[in-house]
């Protein structure tokens, strides 16, 4: 049985040799290394695995099973799924610089995904921060929704784009060209915010739309910006558009189903560009992957928080603590049965452990 090793004496490296305990650090360096030490810490005893799990949560703030999973994301060089079934199935969500964005080091987000895919619920935690956010779809025929005043309030990006040399853009339904080059206003403008956000180094901004990956096909000149993308499958995306929209009044909704159906086309032939950017920035350091917040992946994170708290118990000898644990999971009404029968299983495998 593994000796417990104090908070402050706790490193990678001190346990790297120790035949007893297997972790898998952030900062592994190839699929093979990543297999190996997978490998070391399956063949381990199951109380060893949970002295394994307890170190690898306090150094890396998930269990070596979680990392292996994110981990192997990054030396995938094939989707994880067959590209041609992306649109059913979903990936995690993928966030690039995200601690650089939030830090006030990196200045520019763009947030991409899907229309429906819940970027605008993935963005939330920015509000009331006096950031400068920008849904890429109030672009087209802005004229007809926005006056120069509201657009002047809604941000200082918005309104300098259309004051200034995106001025031929701010047009009606009515006033745009038919055979016009569609996707120009987006790359016109995204590039206006490149060199806005450079020249406005005080403020922060966050660019909201699906339009960011479909019309720049090169993935790295993104790099030096905050990149975060919903694995929302486009199924599931249009599904929950549809519902969201059904609330509102006929006129809008078929107000906003014109406006934007002249960019179907577009979407259907770059979503190729889709996998392209997912392949790219998910391998890269800077990235965390997150599951996709639903019932399932919710109910996951749940288990693995109490799993966590019983492994605590386990390496300290707590046998009161798991008892605890059971006792309240079995006694909660409102827990998923699901929930309930995983906990109170893992609790009575930690005490027949412990003996």
């Amino acid at each position: 049985m593994n000796k417990l090793i104090a908070d402050e004496d706790l490193t990678f490296e001190a346990l790297q040799d120790d035949p007893e305990v297997a972790l898998i650090s952030d900062e592994v360096g190839s699929r093979e290394e990543l297999i190996e030490s997978f490998m070391k810490y399956l063949k381990l005893s199951r109380g060893n695995r949970r002295f394994s799990d307890y170190y690898s949560v306090k150094l890396f703030g998930c269990t070596v099973p979680n990392m292996f999973f994110t981990m192997s994301y990054r030396f995938k060089f094939e989707s994880p799924v067959p590209v041609n079934e992306t649109f059913l199935v979903s990936e995690p969500d993928l966030y690039y610089n995200k601690k650089a964005f939030d830090d006030g080091d990196v200045n520019l987000c763009f947030v991409i995904g899907y229309s429906g895919s819940g970027k605008s619920h993935l963005t939330r935690e920015y509000e009331g921060e006096g950031i400068e956010k920008v849904e890429l779809d109030d672009l087209v025929c802005a004229k007809d929704h926005f006056t120069l005043k509201q657009l002047k309030d809604m941000g200082d990006l918005l309104y300098s784009f259309f004051t200034g040399e995106g001025s031929k853009y701010y047009i009606t339904r009515d006033e745009r060209p038919v055979f016009g080059n569609h996707g120009e206003v987006f790359v016109e403008f995204i590039k206006f915010a490149c060199g806005y956000a450079a020249e406005h180094k005080d403020k922060r901004f966050i660019l909201e739309g699906i339009w960011t990956y479909l019309f720049f096909d090169d993935p790295s000149k993104f790099d030096g910006y905050a990149v975060f993308m919903k694995g929302t499958s486009l199924v599931k995306s249009k599904f929950r558009r549809m519902i969201r929209e059904s609330g509102n009044n006929i006129s809008t909704s078929l107000d906003r189903f014109f406006d934007f159906g002249i960019y179907a086309a577009d979407t259907t032939f770059r979503d190729i560009n889709v996998d392209k950017w997912r392949r790219h920035f998910e391998k890269k350091n800077a990235t965390v992957i997150k599951l996709e917040d639903n019932r399932y992946t919710l109910l996951a994170q749940n288990i693995m928080g109490r799993i966590n708290a019983i492994n605590d118990c386990y390496v300290h000898g707590n046998k009161a603590g798991i008892k605890r644990i059971m006792k309240r999971t079995s006694e909660n009404k409102r827990m998923d049965m699901t929930e309930k029968t995983i906990i109170v299983e893992e609790c009575k495998r930690a005490l027949a452990d412990l003996k």
